[in-house]
């Protein structure tokens, strides 16, 4: 349980509770930002406007007649032959098809003359729908892709900005695979709601495919190609549904959500009184092993996209990271015959893969009543940034009234429990822990304050980075080496011992102290 000695400590001495309310763990939770948690109720679809990756594996056999089968990457002159037998494209214009090679200039072939197989096809394009439709947030649905056509931009090839028409029903989206070809250029460029990402198709290695998808209702254009060729197939996205029933999916769009929790955001932690960050618990759970932005699930992922955007406009930073809470003390077993238990709920985590398993148990858990609580800690370790790199903050205290939203663990089993049976002079003794994880967020001027409580050595990255910004960042610098100082003066003692073990914090800083912020 480990804490910073500056501003954690153990609770010494008993601590008179009401039992009732003894029978979990005391969390005070933010009594000020229920108009967040109000926001982020409605937030439960996660996904974005588009999803682009790589994936490396057999290359598929594709086939196109007149030019035979692709080999890959696919030389100048199966380009050339596919070429000559492919017609230039046409685009859409409400229900026109229109031909205009200053708007589109690219080579097109049917899907009719096109044949896809192989004998790890199937199983490979199944994963990259499955990535598709969980980046674009409509996994629950029904989806399919249905090849459209095979496409060539060749050398000065592209197409000006459009938005797709819907070409079967039930369409919503586009899925476009780029095949491995020599070619620079030919970035995919896409816009909606006021944002804009471009794409670089062009895959690193010749045994990777690179895929793009994104709604239909979004803007797109192909930059020009600057050199060799651009070969891909474009997939429509098709939801499948009875007909008449059902509505075309859209983008999961949360800008008023954004907007409105960002004001929140700037207007209670810029407040004098706010506290130094607060720590959003997440629904899943998630091992240290397994933590990171993009391998958060449902819900937790559409809350975390809302309120990482939404930290961004106030002037916050964010990160994950997991949230230990727990208290230990005497207490009294309500099975005369017990004599020394543990039980793991169902939150056990498994260290290697992040799974979440059930440790097994011939005992269904120990029973008892707390007399006293003598010592509590929360804290938060774990930590990882938005680009989902391991960040060396140690364990950082939580404070009360930092954690949300309300009642997150109330009436939910301690993840760990265990009871130790009277030795001697001493009476039985419990201990009992939550272990989850949380999205923490506090503003970007409160940085050194947040990480100095855990301590000097917690600061030290920051200052390193702020170093590396050059002239511009030197003020930050030499104001942040100064805080640190200051925090250092007085502790060395404490933070020697600190350093002597490895960086991390000794059992006896486990512990926080209640009540103090």
């Amino acid at each position: 349980m480990p804490a910073n000695p500056a501003e954690l400590e153990v609770i010494e001495g008993p601590h008179n509770h009401n039992l009732a309310s003894m029978k979990y763990v005391e969390i005070e939770y933010n009594q000020d930002l229920k108009p967040l948690e109000d926001v982020l109720l409605g937030v439960k679809r996660p996904g974005d406007f588009f999803v682009t990756g790589t994936m490396e594996m057999p290359m598929p056999k594709v086939e196109v007649d007149g030019a035979g089968m692709l080999s890959f990457p696919v030389p100048k002159t199966q380009i050339e032959a596919i070429v000559q037998r492919a017609e230039r494209a046409p685009y859409g214009r409400g229900k026109e098809t229109i031909f205009d090679t200053s708007v589109r200039w690219v080579w097109q072939i049917a899907s009719s003359k096109v044949r896809i197989g192989g004998k790890s096809w199937a199983a490979n394009f199944e994963t990259i729908l499955s990535k598709v439709t969980a980046g674009l947030g409509c996994d629950s649905a029904d989806v399919s892709a249905e090849l459209y056509k095979l496409l060539v931009y060749d050398r000065d090839g592209f197409f000006l900005a459009y938005r797709d028409t819907e070409k079967t029903d039930g369409m919503f989206g586009t899925l476009v695979v780029t095949l491995p070809s020599a070619h620079r250029g030919g970035e995919l460029r896409i816009r909606h709601a006021g944002r804009e990402v471009t794409v670089d198709t062009n895959a690193a290695e010749p045994s990777e495919l690179s895929y793009v998808a994104f709604y239909a209702d979004c803007e797109h254009e192909a930059l020009p190609v600057r050199e060799g060729s651009r070969v891909c197939l474009v997939y429509n996205l098709v939801q499948k549904y009875r007909k008449g029933k059902g509505r075309t999916l859209k983008t999961p769009e949360y800008d008023s959500e954004i907007a409105e929790a960002a004001a929140i955001l700037d207007r209670s932690l810029g407040a004098s009184e706010a506290p130094a960050k607060i720590a959003w618990l997440l629904e899943h759970q998630y091992s240290p092993a397994g933590l990171s932005f993009s391998a958060l699930k449902g819900a937790d992922a559409a809350k975390a996209r809302v309120l990482t955007q939404a930290a961004a406009r106030a002037g916050c930073v964010a990160h994950l990271g997991i949230v230990h809470i727990g208290d230990s003390g005497a207490a009294e077993p309500d099975d005369d015959e017990y004599l020394c238990r543990s039980r793991w709920n169902r939150y056990q985590h498994d260290e290697d893969d992040g799974a979440e398993e059930a440790e097994e148990d011939d005992d269904e858990g120990a029973s008892f009543t707390v007399v006293t609580v003598d010592d509590a800690w929360q804290y938060i370790d774990e930590w990882r940034n938005t680009d989902d790199r391991v960040v060396e903050f140690g364990a950082i205290p939580l404070a009360d009234g930092e954690l949300l939203p309300e009642g997150a663990l109330d009436e939910e089993p301690p993840d760990k429990t265990r009871l130790t049976e009277a030795s001697g002079n001493e009476g039985a003794s419990y201990e009992r822990s939550y272990r989850r994880a949380a999205l923490v967020l506090w503003r970007q001027e409160r940085y050194t304050e947040v990480l100095l409580q855990t301590g000097v050595v917690a600061a030290l990255p920051y200052l390193k980075q702020l170093a590396a910004g050059g002239k511009r960042a030197r003020p930050e610098s030499v104001a942040v080496a100064e805080r640190m100082v200051e925090a250092w003066s007085g502790e060395s003692e404490q933070w020697n011992s600190y350093l002597v073990g490895g960086g991390r914090p000794g059992p006896a800083l486990c512990v926080a102290k209640k009540g103090k912020p």
